[in-house]
């Protein structure tokens, strides 16, 4: 069980991912039993300017309150200005994106060569809203640096509620395993509850230091990970192009059917004849039909 601010969250946390954890996706995880989701990271710089698309990754359903959008950037004063806007419960921070075109404005993993801004950034926050601020980041910059504990030292004194920590170091991204040895020692030392993140089930026993787990790509190959049911990857694609349909387009909604259908039925008989149809589908009625063949073609 984690507290964050006036917030109780209980069972495994969505991570956020670019391209994948919109509105959609982050409702049919939360019915399959997410204790929280998080939204794709928004630019506050983005947010600054009015920039249309950076608001369309901020829309939330119900379902998700408490909800979270996370931000990025490294300018204490353009989070602040955000901050008195946002309509969610919880702020995130996005402290360990390990991509060059974060990393080179200074975004992302590089606060982690920069902790004192990185607790100015939170503080910025806490000085203009209420709302529990939270930061995830990773090991370290470079493999071998651990940077992290001067990050948390100072993100926690600047009012942050939790961190979350993925278990590889930034030049790493996702190559190799997520070291969590190294997260549990964070977890021991931290002053602030540690969220543990970074190749879930393989490399985080149970361990009443670590908070709660945050799970990212499990969750793209099967969302009922959060309620350990049965994987139903037929009735997950149908719910899920449901939800897509609600919120979006049909251009979009085939677009991320595609991406998503690689993980979901990667271990399905007739899932490379699946694939190939929804990639040449123009419609989401042809995707429906196409998953009913396969569904039939597994009976």
């Amino acid at each position: 069980m984690l507290q964050l601010g006036k917030y109780t969250i209980t069972g495994a946390i969505l991570a956020p991912m670019a391209g994948y954890t919109d509105v959609a996706f982050r409702t049919l995880c939360k019915e399959c039993g997410a204790g929280l989701t998080v939204t794709e990271m928004v630019s506050v710089r983005g947010l600054v300017h009015d920039s249309q698309k950076t608001e369309q990754l901020m829309r939330l359903s119900e379902i998700e309150r408490p909800s979270c959008i996370q931000l990025f950037g490294n300018d204490p004063a353009d989070f602040a200005a955000v901050a008195k806007t946002l309509d969610c419960d919880i702020i995130d921070i996005n402290m360990g994106c390990p991509m060059p075109k974060i990393v080179n404005n200074g975004d992302g993993a590089a606060l982690l060569n920069n902790p004192e801004r990185a607790g100015q950034i939170v503080r910025a926050i806490k000085d203009v809203t209420d709302k529990p601020v939270t930061v995830k980041t990773r090991l370290g910059y470079n493999i071998d640096e651990n940077q992290a504990a001067a990050l948390i030292e100072s993100v926690a004194a600047a009012g942050a509620a939790a961190v979350t920590v993925h278990g590889r170091y930034a030049r790493q991204r996702y190559s190799g395993l997520s070291d969590g040895g190294e997260v549990l020692k964070l977890a021991k030392s931290s002053p602030i509850p540690l969220i543990a993140n970074g190749d879930i089930g393989e490399v985080f026993p149970p361990d009443p230091h670590i908070a709660a787990l945050m799970i990212g790509r499990r969750a793209l190959e099967n969302p009922h990970v959060f309620d350990d049911k049965p994987e139903d990857p037929f009735g997950t694609a149908r719910r899920h192009i449901e939800l897509l349909t609600q919120y979006f387009d049909e251009r979009y909604t085939i677009n991320q059917v595609r991406k998503f259908f690689v993980h979901y039925f990667r271990r399905v008989h007739g899932s490379k004849a699946l694939r190939s149809a929804v990639n040449i589908a123009e419609s989401v009625s042809t995707v429906l039909h196409a998953v009913d063949y396969c569904e039939m073609l597994n009976q």
